[in-house]
């Protein structure tokens, strides 16, 4: 089985993505689970999900329209509700 790719998404493509894809990371493997993480800018999202085609997007900014499950990651900033969107991303990314 390959692993589980997911991108995360923000304005600039920096540190807000990166910041969040480290701590999905971080939380995916607590639970066991191997992901790749890439992140991007909101205006490149749409063409990466083409080619890397990912279990899921995740962004703490409004997303296009994907053909993948997308999540809103802005609690993984804040850390209030964050628990309840790991634990989301978490079902996807295991349902693969």
């Amino acid at each position: 089985m390959d692993t589980p790719k997911i991108i995360v998404a923000c304005g600039t493509g920096g540190v807000t993505s990166k910041n969040i894809g480290k701590k999905i990371e971080a939380y995916l493997a607590k639970r066991g689970v191997a992901c790749d993480v890439s992140t991007c800018r909101i205006l490149e999202v749409k063409s990466m999900s083409k080619s890397l085609k990912p279990v899921l997007v995740a962004s703490a900014s409004e997303l296009p329209a994907l053909d993948v499950p997308t999540v809103r990651a802005t609690a993984i900033l804040t850390g209030v509700g964050a628990e309840k969107v790991f634990e989301q991303i978490y079902e996807i990314v295991a349902a693969e």
